[in-house]
């Protein structure tokens, strides 16, 4: 198509430019608008202590840890996870909705929902509503159900475990 012969030519390369233009400001200024739609964030997140790390302190979370490494202090998760891996060492209090022990715990653990996989060692005391231990799996130290009539709450299971 020549460029310089004729009105159509002139006004097909108007309406080109024109359409780049709005396309490169969509492209752009879209970018950010349509964004949030696209890159949601989400509204869990999760606490993960690696394999070859060493915490000393208090963990209060109200969602999922996981935990490879070494802990020295109380993990507080309310009503979420607190899961202990293979390797996974916790010398302290647990207070959570489900516990999934596939490591080691020495001290108190407080849940709703107890499965103790086959690694899986725990001594001190526990209180639950439900427990699962697999083959393999140990516990040692006093062990308390905690009735149905308590709620499915893990502050209620504290407060029937310390009367």
């Amino acid at each position: 198509m020549l460029w310089g012969t004729g009105f159509y030519s002139l006004l097909f390369y108007i309406i080109s430019v024109l359409l780049i233009i709005i396309l490169y400001t969509l492209y752009f200024i879209g970018e950010n608008m349509f964004s949030k739609g696209k890159i949601k964030e989400s509204d869990s997140t999760t606490t993960i202590i690696s394999k070859n790390t060493s915490f000393v302190g208090d963990i209060s979370s109200g969602e999922k840890i996981i935990i490879h490494g070494k802990i020295n202090g109380n993990i507080n998760t309310n009503n979420g996870v607190v899961f202990i891996d293979k390797g996974g060492v916790v010398n302290g209090r647990v207070l959570c909705e489900k516990m999934i022990l596939n490591g080691e715990l020495y001290g108190e653990c407080c849940c709703s929902t107890l499965d103790v996989y086959e690694n899986g060692f725990l001594q001190g005391e526990v209180s639950y509503r439900f427990l699962e231990i697999r083959n393999g799996g140990c516990i040692t130290g006093i062990v308390n159900k905690v009735t149905d009539e308590v709620q499915n709450n893990v502050s209620e299971l504290v407060k029937a475990r310390e009367s």
